[in-house]
């Protein structure tokens, strides 16, 4: 590498090259794209041309040339450009297409990571196939600036040089992120009124095979217990008879929380005391958990809010929640409810000592129908997530074999 007299800097030159000590090569190749890129810019064209550079190694990009327009819209001259540059970029957006193939890929990086990266964010390209980049910037006068370059590699002096322009593209980048929001809007309208559509067919449905079968049932539960009146209870037949009246009121049970699932739920508001909510639950399992000898314990932080839910509503999805952890001991055990105020929620807590869920079991367990019981309806932990969320609220379960069962449920104050 030295310096050459054949070399004569340009007016105005505000890169760093023809100052450096870079082979002549390398300099003349500068050099002459200096006078092409001026020569151009007297047609007063549209793109705004650039020459940047970057040592491979440090990867900190400077001009070498940038059009006296580009200039004027940065507000800035040639050595402060590159910072410049990276400061108005607002988002960069990548579109990669790999040799043979069709599809295009979009990537968005924005500026928050362009600028702890601390990378040129020119130097990403792909090792086949083409890449272009488009800048969102914040410019009064250009929204999206479109970068299309050459890439050169001057290995004796680790140099890379990108030979670029950039295009204004506002107008289409605006009607492309129009039209995506449109897609948004219209694909959520469309998933909202499918699922409108799908409830009141789901409804109409439920109320018509309710009223078909509970007639047949409720028949069915009457003739059993009239023939029981002629049978004892420990003949062959009155054991029998004693298992059909157990399954119509199975039948029975599970058609009552299937119209209520299916029902749609009017929330009666009123101001509850949380402690007053959980004690009132815990009361109505009082003898059936003394029976199964289940111990309850209740921790409740000072200064709780006030809830405004419908407590009937809130009172059954406690009870259901309550009864899946009481099922969970079946030689009894502990059961811990916690009370306590979060930043603008209110959670409640119930904790068991039960077997906890099988891990194949977690992702269906809100499903309607779905329960590991032999006499359950599976619809008790789903009524119980619909009534939470329907007050605005959230419903989470933790369960590992070794720790039981945890059921968060946050409601808003």
């Amino acid at each position: 590498m030295g310096q050459s007299t054949d070399i004569i800097i340009p007016a105005g030159y505000g890169g760093r090259i023809l100052h450096g000590d870079y082979s002549v090569e390398l300099k003349q190749r500068v050099l002459h794209s200096l006078r092409q890129l001026a020569d151009f810019e007297c047609f007063g064209l549209s793109p705004l041309l650039y020459v940047a550079a970057w040592h491979e190694q440090e990867k900190i990009i400077w001009y070498e040339f940038m059009a006296d327009r580009l200039l004027s819209i940065l507000a800035c001259n040639c050595e402060e450009a590159a910072e410049r540059f990276r400061f108005l970029v607002q988002d960069q957006r990548t579109y990669s297409c790999r040799e043979g193939g069709l599809a295009v890929k979009e990537e968005i990086i924005p500026s928050g990571v362009l600028r702890e990266s601390g990378e040129n964010i020119r130097e990403k390209r792909l090792d086949s196939g083409r890449m272009e980049a488009i800048y969102k910037m914040d410019l009064a006068e250009i929204s999206w600036l479109k970068d299309s370059s050459v890439l050169e590699t001057w290995k004796e002096d680790e140099i890379c040089l990108s030979f670029g322009c950039l295009t204004d593209v506002s107008k289409e980048m605006e009607q492309k992120d129009q039209l995506f929001q449109e897609n948004v809007i219209v694909n959520r309208d469309k998933s909202i009124l499918v699922k409108a559509e799908r409830t009141n067919a789901l409804d109409n449905m439920t109320a018509r095979l309710c009223h078909e079968i509970r007639n047949p049932i409720a028949s069915m539960g009457g003739l059993v217990k009239r023939l029981l009146k002629f049978c004892k209870p420990e003949d062959k037949i009155g054991r029998y008879l004693l298992v059909i009246d157990q399954e119509v009121a199975r039948l029975e049970k599970i058609l009552i929380g299937f119209s209520e699932y299916n029902s749609s739920l009017a929330l009666t508001k009123e101001v509850v005391l949380p402690n007053d909510l959980l004690r009132s639950v815990l009361g109505l399992l009082k003898t059936e958990m003394e029976q199964d000898h289940i111990k309850v314990s209740l921790y409740s932080q000072g200064d709780l809010p006030e809830l405004f839910v419908d407590r009937k509503l809130l009172e059954e999805a406690l009870l259901h929640i309550l009864k899946n952890s009481m099922e969970s001991l079946p030689a009894g055990g502990d059961i811990e409810c916690r009370l306590e105020r979060q930043e603008q929620n209110f959670r409640i807590i119930v904790k068991d000592q039960g077997m906890g869920i099988q891990e194949n079991m977690r992702a269906k367990i809100f499903e309607p129908f779905f329960t590991t019981k032999v006499y359950g309806t599976g619809l008790g932990l789903t009524m119980a997530k619909k009534v939470v969320e329907l007050h605005g609220g959230k419903l989470d379960l933790q369960s590992s074999r070794e720790r039981g069962t945890r059921v968060i449920i946050d409601l808003p104050c």
